[in-house]
């Protein structure tokens, strides 16, 4: 199912709710996943080194490849020299040995393995370079603003940097674009060559609602946690960058998901193509137009407040036509106990064309009188 998006701008430009306490971790934001709604944020447009995190990225472009048939996961591909001499956590892999692409995403994105990324952009790219540039096309194309890429792994490099609030809108679109592929960012634990490899995110043992995504650590970034959750038909996505430790990551993490979740709803509204209002037009070849949203709308409110929320439709009048499908008819204004929530563009939900000559001519006549 779509989401409504309203852009990246407007989704987290909305006021912040009051932040929770005792989070001790230097850049953190909380979001509801289906909305894409800040939540509580704090230094979330800060640029910081993502470590590990920047693997999300890495899949997120590599899964692209497979659903376009570059890539399959059944596909074995060979291990490049280079691969093997990269630095970071690895799953030892030996030069020109074949392993699935299946296996390598794994070790990605269980152990961060170096070695398994390294192999795989090679594979799909030809070189670290050529991926890379993909890697910050797409992060563009996000909207995520303070995020340049220098390479796949995340490990230290000058420039390499993103910030919280742009790893949550990356968070939001492996969500929304892989809903298929999510298991990958909550498989525990990776058996591999006679080894058993475990994942860093500890909240996948400490709490059975999270379902991924992914944790990094360097000296340079501290402890990084982008954690994804589900409670009952509620998501929510937490994003911690430079903590101090293991255990404060993880703490700090399941602070926010608790917050996020104990006092806040995301509501179904208006689902897509559903006439919020109709309205009568002249000089149209039909006598009105419906006005909604082109995807689902959810609303963000404080928990239990969702019967107290007021809506209003304002639109211009006259209504004339022509109209486009997707033209911006008018503006949803939603309160709560008198106090405002937000205003929505509403638009044009099919086409309506010009009248005959007569009709034209008959609503010249009304218009004056509406007047």
């Amino acid at each position: 199912m779509k989401t409504f998006w309203l852009g990246l701008a407007l989704l987290f430009s909305a006021t912040v709710w009051a932040a929770p306490p005792g989070i001790a971790s230097r850049a953190w934001v909380v979001i509801d996943q289906t909305s894409g709604r800040e939540l509580a944020a704090s230094q979330a447009d800060l640029p910081l080194a993502p470590a590990s995190l920047t693997q999300m990225m890495t899949a997120y472009v590599l899964l692209s490849d497979i659903r376009r048939n570059k890539l399959s996961l059944g596909e074995m591909v060979s291990v490049p020299q280079a691969a093997t001499e990269a630095d970071g956590a690895r799953i030892f892999l030996k030069p020109g040995e074949k392993v699935s692409v299946d296996a390598l995403l794994q070790g990605m994105l269980v152990e961060s393995a170096s070695d398994a990324t390294l192999t795989l952009v090679t594979a799909v790219d030809g070189s670290e370079a050529a991926f890379v540039e993909r890697m910050n096309r797409e992060a563009r194309r996000m909207g995520m603003t303070k995020t340049r890429f220098m390479n796949a792994t995340g490990l230290a490099a000058p420039g390499h940097e993103s910030s919280a609030h742009d790893l949550a809108v990356l968070g939001l679109a492996l969500a929304r674009d892989f809903p298929d592929r999510l298991a990958f960012f909550s498989q525990k634990e990776l058996a591999f060559q006679g080894v058993t490899y475990y994942n860093g995110n500890r909240l996948l043992w400490r709490d059975n609602t999270v379902t991924g995504l992914k944790v990094g650590h360097t000296p340079q970034a501290g402890y990084c946690m982008a954690a994804s959750a589900q409670r009952g038909d509620q998501r929510r996505i937490a994003v911690v960058l430079g903590a101090r430790s293991d255990a404060q990551r993880t703490q700090d993490a399941l602070k926010l998901l608790n917050y996020a979740f104990e006092n806040f709803d995301s509501v179904p509204l208006y689902r897509a193509q559903q006439a919020v209002k109709v309205v009568n037009l002249y000089r149209g070849d039909r006598p009105s137009v419906s006005m909604g949203f082109a995807q689902d709308f959810h609303l963000v409110v404080p928990r239990g407040a969702a019967p107290r929320v007021k809506a209003e439709v304002i639109t211009r009048q006259p209504v004339v036509a022509p109209v486009n499908k997707g033209q911006r008819m008018g503006t949803l204004r939603l309160t709560l106990d008198g106090k405002p929530l937000g205003d929505y563009p509403l638009v044009a939900l099919h086409d309506v064309g010009v009248a005959g000559i007569f009709g034209r001519g008959w609503d010249s006549l009304r218009l004056l009188f509406a007047k």
